[in-house]
């Protein structure tokens, strides 16, 4: 990006947004001039950190209790970004759960709340914040995961919503096109709460690493930069897209490790 502010007098609204990847992404956009609304589920002293950070850089922002599986509070939520920072320029679909391991085991409950938080979540999101984009239009992203484009029968219904969110920005991108761009990206091992039983014990932490090309894990930064691409005017032309950011991790996927 530039020196120029590019999101200068934007507002931006990032899901799951007080740790991890989307702690990540809410910075990001603020230190390129967004004012930030971040939402988390139970994490209030997160929130509280991410508003504090983006103050530090100048920008408005705010942090609002919201569970992304209850599309009442999903409405609720965008109500409260649009009064109290204005319209929504940036929409940026983060918050999840990894859901249950195995397949043959998990219960059907476990499939609706991983499936609802996942992928209807996002859906009911995208829904109550169009009215509510900004005149010009807007950028949504959603941060999906190449569990989604790969076979991953540890993290089945995980896997089965990320692949339908793949799908689901597809087909926004056609429904809400000219004036909002939708894409996602796919982020494969990312150093996060979610991957840390794998990336603090060793042999699985190893395996990973040695299986990407790039030579390392992923960090949150790494998913924040392409989310910023995606909403920012660089990517004006680009809609409907997965951009897979994970160190060419998925070339050759490192059989018998999931996660």
């Amino acid at each position: 990006m530039t020196d120029d502010a590019p999101f200068g007098g934007q507002v931006a609204l990032v899901t799951g947004g007080s740790r991890g990847i989307g702690r990540a992404i809410a910075i990001a956009l603020a230190g390129e001039g967004a004012d930030v609304a971040v939402s988390y589920r139970k994490d209030a002293k997160g929130g509280r950190e991410v508003v504090a950070a983006i103050e530090r850089l100048g920008r408005r922002a705010v942090a609002l209790a919201s569970d992304a599986g209850q599309p009442d509070e999903t409405e609720d939520l965008v109500q409260k970004v649009r009064t109290q920072l204005g319209a929504i320029d940036v929409l940026v679909a983060n918050a999840g759960v990894p859901g249950p391991r195995g397949w043959e085991a998990v219960s059907l409950a476990a499939w609706r709340e991983t499936l609802e938080t996942n992928l209807v979540g996002a859906y009911s999101l995208v829904k109550s914040a169009r009215p509510h984009f900004a005149s010009r239009g807007g950028a949504v992203t959603f941060v999906a995961s190449i569990s989604g484009l790969v076979a991953s029968p540890e993290l089945l219904p995980y896997s089965v919503a990320k692949a339908g969110m793949l799908s689901l920005t597809r087909s926004l991108a056609l429904a809400l096109a000219p004036k909002i761009r939708v894409n996602a990206v796919a982020a494969g091992w990312v150093r996060t709460a979610m991957t840390a039983p794998l990336h603090e014990a060793a042999g699985p932490r190893e395996t990973l690493r040695k299986g990407i090309p790039r030579g390392r894990w992923g960090e949150p930064d790494d998913v924040a930069a392409a989310v910023v691409f995606l909403s920012s005017d660089l990517a004006r032309f680009i809609t409907g897209e997965t951009l897979v950011v994970d160190g060419g991790g998925s070339l050759r996927w490192t059989a018998g490790v999931e996660g």
